[in-house]
């Protein structure tokens, strides 16, 4: 729901977070760094905390987390009233340090899945709930935080709102969740510096290290994609950002699609090795297709159709994690696949720029061309799994 609000914070001189005589490039620069200060943090913060959780337990973690999310997105709505831009940062990378429990919630789907298969159908599920929010939460952080709509409305207004919905979840937490935790191994250590170890720690896990490797590919390809298609479509096609909007709803529908129903459908005919393979071929051939769209009518069609794939693919990603994960090391096994993702997200904007430096038409064969290098992994990888 915040995702939207800080080109806008920074762009515009009415909010006063940037002086009026700073260029242009300076608050490009400046809204990169905002948003790398999220996924920095979650680099740092998701290790450590799925390693606390293998250690103490998955709910009591879930509680520090969740409060600590909770305090920093109102930290976060009373920082835009003191127009700092020192503590908008410091809120970003607070929000994005508690926010490293997504790697948690991972491990605990891993837990609750008693063989491989259902494991699969969960991870499905999973990506199904972010395809149906995602374009939803755009959509409303932009209009609650437009003043023009409404007196009510202002940008600390879905900050507020963020907060309120990750309480709701504090309260799922206590009512529904049980205790998913195995005690963990006597010989096992706790390492306070496994933030800032984490790609090493990924790196050395000799059963897990190329799925580690497979998430940073996946997430730059579909980064690729996701991030820059607005800047793609407005600058190609000449759309409206809220045109540009109602297409990333469509996509969402089709992302929505994948994990809802052809990841199940797909495990009923095929193995889980098999899906996975399938889905980064379909997925990359698809975004080179939507390279050559003339209209934006052709593109989104492609695009969604590359989004069903993808959802596909994502989940499958996190299946061969937890997979190749002994059950010990699920929570450490999901928190470095978290920080995977957190690297490369941090590394599309940049690497973004670079490309778009030279074409914006640059952006989607690049997604692409990641995309189909992990299938490298995927052919060689042939381990067996603790199915």
């Amino acid at each position: 729901m915040v995702f939207v609000l800080f080109p806008p914070l920074l762009l515009d001189p009415q909010y006063g977070f940037l002086q009026q005589n700073v260029s242009g490039a300076e608050k490009l620069l400046a809204i990169g760094a905002l948003y790398a200060a999220f996924p920095t943090a979650q680099l740092i913060g998701a290790p450590f905390i799925g390693d606390l959780a293998d250690h103490y337990g998955r709910k009591k973690i879930f509680y520090l987390t969740i409060i600590g999310t909770i305090g920093a997105y109102f930290f976060t709505g009373l920082v835009l009233f003191t127009k700092s831009i020192f503590l908008l940062f410091l809120a970003r990378f607070l929000t994005g340090l508690f926010s490293g429990n997504q790697g948690l919630c991972n491990a605990s789907i891993a837990d609750l899945s008693p063989d491989a298969k259902q494991r699969a159908r969960n991870y499905g599920i999973l990506t199904v709930v972010w395809g149906i929010s995602f374009p939803l939460a755009l959509i409303l952080g932009g209009i609650l935080s437009d003043p023009a709509i409404s007196k009510a409305f202002n940008p600390s207004l879905p900050f507020y709102i963020t907060g309120g919905i990750t309480t709701l979840s504090l309260f799922t937490l206590i009512l529904f969740f049980p205790e998913t935790y195995k005690k963990a191994p006597k010989n096992s250590q706790l390492s306070i510096t496994k933030g800032i170890h984490n790609i090493f720690e990924a790196l050395r896990m000799p059963d897990t290290k190329h799925f580690f490797i497979l998430m940073f590919i996946w997430t730059l390809g579909w980064g690729f994609s996701f991030t820059w298609y607005e800047a793609y479509v407005i600058k190609k096609f000449g759309v409206s950002q809220e045109v540009a909007t109602i297409g990333m709803m469509i996509q969402g529908i089709g992302w929505t699609l994948g994990g809802a129903l052809i990841k199940p459908i797909l495990l009923k005919v095929s193995d889980i090795r098999s899906i996975a393979k399938f889905s980064y071929w379909t997925t990359g051939i698809l975004l080179i297709v939507v390279a050559c769209m003339p209209t934006f009518d052709s593109f989104i069609t492609i695009y969604s159709l590359s989004a069903i794939t993808g959802a596909v693919s994502l989940s499958s990603t996190f299946n061969f994690i937890s997979l190749s994960a002994p059950a010990h090391v699920q929570g450490k096994a999901m928190g470095l696949a978290q920080s995977m993702i957190s690297l490369g997200s941090f590394l599309v904007p940049i690497l973004g720029a670079l490309f778009g430096a030279i074409s914006i038409y640059t952006f989607y064969p690049a997604a692409a061309t990641f995309l189909l290098l992990g299938l490298i992994i995927l052919y060689k990888q042939k381990k067996p799994l603790h199915e």
